[in-house]
């Protein structure tokens, strides 16, 4: 058991050092999520860090799993198995939070396992999918192929719905009266 998280250990460490020097075009954070791989621009991922049990907000949709501190901040967390409609896992040593910024707002999103940062070109990924009018896949922006492997590219813009996109806010508004409130009692007791 020590092997593994030493191993996600120094996985999380190696792919949180790759992200602090990216600033190509078309790469991606890949992870799974129930078998499949995803992929999500590294641009807008600001750290990955082991799951951490979320502090339940009630009344949010099934996807908001709640909130954690986040460098001093508090953010929500989307559990992308709910989100996308598969049933719940435990969590293991390889569950990890990706921590992304979407519209100037920062949340964490809980995957099964990270996999790697990957560059593809443009031939390596097909943008348009023919699905039928009654599957949503706007939140899709294409599909990467590389050798046998496909990856699901996601918009995280598209992937939250109005309701949810609706909590985020809240949640980031009620934070910043929150140190508003700090600020102002701060103030007082100089």
């Amino acid at each position: 058991m020590t092997d593994k998280k030493a191993y996600q250990d120094n996985t999380m460490d190696i792919l949180n050092q790759q992200l602090t020097n990216i600033s190509a075009e078309n790469q991606f954070l890949t992870f799974i999520v129930e078998n499949e791989e995803y992929g999500v621009d590294v641009l807008s991922v600001q750290e990955i860090i082991r799951y951490k049990k979320p502090t339940v907000i009630p009344n949010t949709p099934e996807s908001v799993r709640g909130v954690i501190n986040f460098r001093g901040e508090v953010i929500p967390i989307i559990d992308l198995r709910r989100k996308f409609g598969f049933g719940d896992k435990e969590y293991n040593n390889f569950t990890v939070i990706i921590i992304i910024e979407v519209i100037n707002k920062i949340f964490g999103m809980i995957v099964d396992q990270v996999s790697d940062i990957l560059s593809f070109s443009k031939g390596d990924i097909q943008e348009t999918l023919d699905f039928s009018s009654d599957i949503n896949t706007d939140f899709i922006s294409g599909m990467a192929k590389l050798d046998e492997r496909l990856i699901i590219l996601i918009k995280f813009e598209k992937l939250l719905s109005f309701n949810e996109y609706s909590v985020l806010k809240e949640i980031d508004k009620l934070d910043k009266e929150k140190d508003i409130t700090r600020g102002e009692v701060k103030e007082k007791n100089d």
